[in-house]
């Protein structure tokens, strides 16, 4: 009778503990993922410009060419940025959902687990006796 019960407490730390370890390791690829590319800084400093880079502040009325070619230039430079911020940003995402995914599956894959091993054994004992 000890086998029985073996198998029942396995089964109770099959379906109770396990999942909540397998989620709290989930949430720790989910939380690397999300410091890795540093997503709620590189989200909040989106259209800053790329590096600091700026030209100084040039009054309008003492030069406006230079006023003007300032603006052009703080404008690419916060383009630039805006676009390897949001490259990163996609980027994060693609790992955000990579490791969504893989995490549903290992869940989907534990539920199933006795009973593929079960029916493993039993495909693997009727082809060696068949």
């Amino acid at each position: 009778m000890p086998i029985f019960t073996l198998f029942r407490d396995y089964m109770v730390w099959h379906y109770s503990r396990a999942y909540v370890d397998i989620v709290h390791i989930w949430w720790n690829y989910l939380w690397f993922v999300n410091h890795l590319f540093s997503v709620p800084e590189v989200a909040m400093s989106l259209f800053s410009p790329f590096k600091r880079m700026q030209e100084n502040k040039v009054n309008i009325v003492k030069s406006p060419s230079d006023f003007f070619s300032n603006l052009f230039v703080n404008l690419i430079m916060r383009l630039v940025g805006l676009m390897l911020r949001s490259i990163i940003l996609l980027i994060a995402l693609v790992g955000f959902v990579t490791v969504f995914s893989l995490g549903f599956s290992t869940l989907v894959t534990w539920t199933l687990l006795p009973v593929l091993i079960g029916h493993f054994f039993i495909t693997s004992i009727r082809v060696l006796f068949l």
